[in-house]
């Protein structure tokens, strides 16, 4: 297997991309086709967006290769493709625009299906979920047990700015104390220093930060408060590599393979679980 580092492009490109801007040529950005299946097969290459940077969807192992969930099913998709995969280092900002202009031929790193990403980008069938869920600390003054505890003036929530719990937090649990912090490191030290009670966030992106806090117990509260759905990205327009993509991971749910990778991975199983559907 290859791997290799790419420079990200522009923020100011990502933006355009993302937000389905017309004005690619401004942001530096060249639109290129897609290869699709045939083109892919011939080559026998696959590449493969991953972002090594979400653990433990992507990482750097031991030996500074990329690694993760995510790396595992690009392996898998390239063994029933034929191919050899080559994965290639994104980030959030650019992984559109690495797929906009033939850098990649899919992209994975938990990329939510949103309608805004929709217009710019052709999805596969659900891949993995994504769960919102509550992180409580035991032992808190006011006890947090289900999610209507929190919408208590006497809890203390820490968020990390522009997260999904915002909104949920601002309907459901608008009477309770909260504080926005920058980044998942001092949200969790909050936590462990007793200024805050709990927080409400992607299961996916605490699961395993919350092992590493010390001298405090964590928990995950059973209610899943909302689900997305996380598929495989494609060019626009690519169906015929977008088409095969999905009777491959039509076989990997199937087969239990998805599954095992995941628990694999994140030492649990997937909180909402996709359901193996052949209409697709």
């Amino acid at each position: 297997m290859t791997t290799r580092l790419t420079n990200s492009l522009s923020r100011r490109a990502a933006l355009a991309l993302a937000t389905g801007g017309a004005a690619l040529s401004l942001a530096g950005v060249v639109p290129a086709a897609g290869k699709p299946l045939d083109q892919v097969l011939q080559a026998k290459r696959l590449r493969v967006g991953i972002n090594p940077t979400l653990p433990p969807f992507g990482l750097f192992n031991e030996k500074n290769e990329i690694d993760g969930f995510d790396a595992d099913i690009a392996r898998e998709i390239a063994r029933l493709f034929k191919v050899e995969p080559e994965i290639v280092q994104v980030g959030s900002p650019d992984r559109i625009p690495f797929l906009q202009s033939d850098r990649i031929d899919i992209v994975l790193g938990a990329i939510t299906r949103t309608v805004e990403r929709a217009l710019v980008i052709d999805y596969t069938i659900p891949l993995h979920t994504q769960s919102m869920v509550v992180l409580a600390k035991e032992g808190s003054a006011v006890p947090i047990n289900k999610p209507s505890d929190l919408n208590n003036k006497e809890v203390r929530l820490v968020q990390v700015r522009g997260t999904v719990g915002l909104p949920w937090i601002q309907a459901n649990a608008s009477q309770a104390q909260v504080t926005l912090l920058d980044n998942y490191p001092d949200t969790f030290r909050a936590l462990a220093q007793g200024r805050a009670d709990a927080m409400v966030d992607v299961f996916e992106s605490i699961v395993i930060p919350m092992r590493a806090v010390q001298g405090v117990k964590l928990r995950v509260l059973d209610d899943v408060l909302a689900s997305t759905w996380v598929g495989i990205g494609v060019q626009k327009g690519n169906h015929s590599l977008r088409d095969a993509l999905n009777v491959a991971l039509f076989e990997m749910h199937r087969s239990g393979f998805v599954n095992k990778a995941w628990e694999a991975r994140f030492g649990s199983p997937m909180r909402t679980q996709v359901p193996v559907n052949p209409m697709f």
